[in-house]
């Protein structure tokens, strides 16, 4: 991803904490390694020699179409799989050198820590801090939906696919559990995101909310009109990241892609 290997790496960063005389990562309980305070203060001196060194060569003449290195970003499971992945191919015509890293994972990962670049994120951060700002990209609907192979008269008999009790506050969980609780049954299966709950909607297994963006345009699957249900839910859709990164040419064109999705 960079150009060399881990040791490579592991070997330079020990030179550079021995001639610093300063720990610069530390492992924690769980084993992975965080920058420490230092570390963070020196990246922002560092992506600032960056920045310079970027408007140095695009006044030399390069052009702004060879923007390279790597963009972390993190979403959902079902965002980054079936909304992010479909549309790289854009982004890869426009910046052949500019590598994205994918991380599909419903923890809200801590952008000042740098475990992310940019996060998208359902509903508006609450948190962050002063150094996180937030773009709102759009709001994405969602509706009911059954397997297509499955009979339109069969859709009474289908089970509600609902989530698990650790994301039972999610505005699309909350409905489900309105409903489920009347007169219509619950499948025999919780699952704690979408993504997983659209592969079994696929299946057959039972009937969900699942994002209309995504799930219309997909042939596995048939909106259905449950009788006397509520509004269906909307979610919005916040993308984050850290103003110390905003000079970055990478972040910008990273930026500029998701925000020129059609999130609707």
């Amino acid at each position: 991803m960079i150009g060399v290997s881990d040791s490579t790496v592991a070997r330079r960063i020990k030179a550079l904490e021995q001639s610093l005389e300063t720990n610069l990562f530390l492992r924690n309980a769980n084993g992975r390694y965080e920058p420490t305070d230092a570390a963070l203060q020196i990246l922002t001196h560092a992506e600032t020699i960056e920045a310079g060194n970027t408007a140095i060569r695009e006044i030399s003449g390069e052009s702004v179409h060879r923007i390279s290195g790597c963009v972390r970003i993190s979403s959902v499971p079902i965002i980054v799989n079936r909304f992010l992945v479909p549309s790289l191919t854009a982004l890869n015509s426009l910046h052949p050198n500019l590598t994205i890293e994918l991380v599909p994972t419903s923890d809200n990962l801590d952008l000042s820590k740098r475990e992310a670049d940019l996060a998208v994120r359902f509903a508006r951060p609450l948190g962050g801090g002063l150094r996180t700002k937030a773009q709102k990209l759009g709001d994405v609907s969602f509706a009911a939906y059954a397997a297509s192979f499955i009979s339109p008269d069969l859709d009474e008999t289908l089970g509600w696919i609902t989530y698990d009790e650790a994301n039972s506050d999610l505005p699309q969980a909350r409905w489900l559990e309105t409903i489920a609780t009347s007169s219509e049954r619950r499948a025999n299966l919780r699952v704690a995101d979408a993504e997983t709950g659209m592969r079994a909607v696929a299946e057959g297994l039972g009937k969900m909310l699942l994002p209309r963006v995504i799930a219309s345009g997909d042939p596995r699957f048939r909106a259905i009109e449950p009788k006397g249900s509520a509004e269906y839910p909307d979610r919005e859709v916040w993308l984050l990241s850290h103003v110390d990164q905003a000079s970055r040419l990478s972040i910008t064109a990273a930026k500029d892609w998701l925000t020129s999705l059609g999130w609707e």
